[in-house]
C-alpha cells in the first residue's frame, strides 16, 4: 500500500504568490488606464477635428452666400440700394447692358459692398452659425483672368471659432433672350373643330386641321357681308370639310353652293352674302401651323426659371412646382386669376404632363383639366399638357381697351382670358366663356353653350416673352474655393 504524503506550504511561499499576484494586476490596471486616456484623447482629438471641419464648412458656405447675394442683387437691384437707374447692379432692359457696374469696374478700383446688406446664418436656437465677413467686387483682369468675365466676386466667410474661407467667383452676364409667340388665328385646331355649341370667333380666322362643324345660322350674323355686325375680318378654313347645319340653306343664290366639292362654297351662285367667309380643302402646306408641341422643352424650362411651372395628376390635379403633395395642390382658377389685369404682364404658365415627359402621340399621358369661371379673371400665355375643360367665365371684370386690327378699340364684357390658351390634347370651352387672344387645340376642339373668341391682332407679329436666363441674371463662369 502506498503511503499519501502531505505537504504544508510555509507562510513565507504563500506570501511571495501572493504579492506576485498584486504586481500583474497593477500594471493591468496600469496598462488599461493608459488605454483609456489614449481612447479619451483620441475621442477628443476627433472630435476637434469634426467640429473644425464642421465650421470651416460654414465658413465655406457663408462665403458661398455672399456669392449668392450678389447674384441675387442682379436679379433684384432694389434690394441693394434701390436707386432705379442709378443703381449698382440696374440692367438696361434694351441692351442687356450693366452701365453703372461697368463705369465702377472699368474704373479700375475694388469695391467693398456694403456690410449691414449682408445676410445672416442663424441657427434654428437662434446663435450665429457663420457670417459673410466681407464681399469685395474686383475689376477684371483680361491678361490674366482664367476666363473672361464682367467681374470678379471675392467673399470672405467667418464663423465664431475663428474659422475662414473665401471664394473668388468669375462672373458673367446671362444673355437676354426672348421667345416669341406668333398664332395667326383666333382659333386654331390641329384636329377637327366642332363649333355646334355656336361658339362665336371675331376679329379674325379659325382654322381647323381636319373637318370643321360650322356653328347655326342664327349665330353667324358677323359673317354676313350684308350684315351691320359684319366681321371682315373673320373667316373659317379648314383643310378638310365645312359641315353645315340645316338651318343654312344650299342651292343658287342661297347661303351655300355645292358645300360638298367647292371650296369657296359661299360664293356665288350662292347668294355671296358669305362669299368671303368660309374656305375648304385648302392643300397641305398652305396655312402656316404654329407648332405649339415642339415647344414643349423651351416652354418647360422658361416656366421653371420664372416660378410659373406646375405638374398634374392622372386625376387632374394641379400641383405648383411639380411637388405634388397637399401643400402644393393649386386650384386652376384660385391660382391663376389676377386682380388688376391691365397692369400685368402676359407671363407663361407651365402645366406640365401627367410623367414630365412631351405629349404622347395617343394622349396616354394627359390628364383632364376642368376649370370653371372666375370673378376676376386671367392673363398669360397658357401652355397645359392637358386635355382642358372650361365651364362658363363667372363674371369678370370689364376688359378695357381691346384692339380691333383697324386700331381701334373697344371695351370688352365677360372676358375669361386676356391672352393665349394651349392645350396639348382636347379642348372644350362652355357657358358663356370669353377669350381676348387665342385658343390652340393640339387634339381637337369643341364648344358648349355660347363661347366668344376675340383675337389680338398683335398675336400675329408675335407676343414677346423676356426669356431672361434660368435662375439668374449673372452667371458664374469659374470659383475657387481657398
Amino acid at each position: 500500500m502506498k503511503k499519501r504524503e502531505m505537504r504544508l506550504e510555509t507562510g513565507s511561499d504563500w506570501g511571495t504568490k501572493r504579492g506576485s499576484i498584486l504586481v500583474v494586476s497593477f500594471f493591468l490596471c496600469l496598462l488599461m488606464g493608459i488605454a483609456a486616456l489614449w481612447a479619451s484623447r483620441t475621442l477628443l482629438d476627433h472630435q476637434k477635428t469634426n467640429l473644425r471641419r464642421r465650421d470651416i464648412n460654414r465658413a465655406h458656405y457663408a462665403a458661398s452666400g455672399g456669392v449668392a447675394q450678389v447674384l441675387h442683387w442682379g436679379n433684384f437691384p432694389a434690394e441693394y440700394d434701390d436707386l432705379g437707374t442709378e443703381s449698382l447692379f440696374y440692367r438696361d432692359p434694351d441692351t442687356g447692358e450693366f452701365p453703372n457696374l461697368s463705369a465702377v469696374m472699368a474704373g479700375g478700383s475694388e469695391v467693398v459692398l456694403s456690410s449691414d446688406k449682408y445676410g445672416k446664418f442663424i441657427s434654428k436656437y437662434n446663435y450665429d452659425v457663420s457670417d459673410i465677413k466681407k464681399i469685395t467686387l474686383i475689376p477684371p483682369d483680361p491678361d490674366n483672368d482664367p476666363v473672361p468675365c464682367l467681374f470678379k466676386v471675392q467673399s470672405e466667410g467667418n464663423t465664431p471659432s475663428g474659422s475662414h474661407r473665401n471664394i473668388l467667383a468669375y462672373i458673367q452676364p446671362n444673355p437676354v433672350e426672348t421667345i416669341i409667340i406668333k398664332i395667326p388665328a383666333g382659333l386654331i385646331s390641329m384636329g377637327n373643330a366642332a363649333l355646334v355649341g355656336n361658339p362665336v370667333i371675331r376679329w379674325g380666322e379659325t382654322w381647323a386641321k381636319s373637318d370643321l362643324n360650322m356653328m347655326e345660322k342664327s349665330h353667324a350674323s358677323h359673317l354676313d357681308n350684308t350684315s351691320p355686325d359684319h366681321d371682315p375680318w373673320a373667316k373659317y378654313r379648314t383643310e378638310g370639310n365645312i359641315i353645315f347645319p340645316p338651318t343654312w340653306k344650299s342651292g343658287e343664290g342661297k347661303d351655300i353652293y355645292q358645300e360638298d366639292s367647292r371650296m369657296y362654297p359661299g360664293a356665288v351662285p350662292a347668294s355671296g352674302n358669305y362669299a368671303d367667309a368660309f374656305q375648304q380643302f385648302i392643300p397641305d402646306g398652305v396655312l402656316e401651323w404654329p407648332d405649339f408641341s415642339s415647344l414643349y422643352d423651351v416652354l418647360k424650362q422658361f416656366a421653371i426659371s420664372h416660378g410659373r411651372y406646375y405638374s398634374t395628376d392622372a386625376s387632374g390635379n394641379i400641383y405648383k412646382e411639380g411637388i405634388e403633395d397637399t401643400a402644393h395642390k393649386v386650384d386652376f382658377t384660385g391660382e391663376f386669376e389676377i386682380t388688376d389685369r391691365s397692369n400685368a404682364p402676359y407671363d407663361l404658365v407651365f402645366i406640365d404632363t401627367i410623367d414630365g415627359n412631351p405629349p404622347a402621340a395617343d394622349g396616354s399621358n394627359l390628364a383632364t383639366i376642368k376649370s370653371s369661371g372666375v370673378s376676376t379673371g386671367l392673363k398669360g400665355i397658357f401652355w397645359i399638357g392637358a386635355n382642358f375643360e372650361q365651364t362658363g367665365s363667372g363674371v369678370p371684370p370689364l376688359l378695357t381697351g381691346a384692339e380691333k386690327p383697324d386700331g381701334s378699340t373697344i371695351d370688352l364684357s365677360g372676358i375669361y382670358l386676356d391672352g393665349v390658351l394651349y392645350s396639348a390634347g382636347n379642348l372644350n370651352l362652355g357657358g358663356n366663356a370669353g377669350i381676348y387672344g387665342s385658343v390652340i387645340a393640339q387634339g381637337g376642339f369643341s364648344a358648349n353653350g355660347t363661347p366668344h373668341i376675340y383675337y389680338n391682332h398683335k398675336i400675329m407679329d408675335g407676343f414677346e416673352l423676356d426669356k431672361g436666363n434660368v435662375g439668374s441674371v449673372f452667371k458664374i463662369a469659374l470659383q475657387k474655393n481657398y
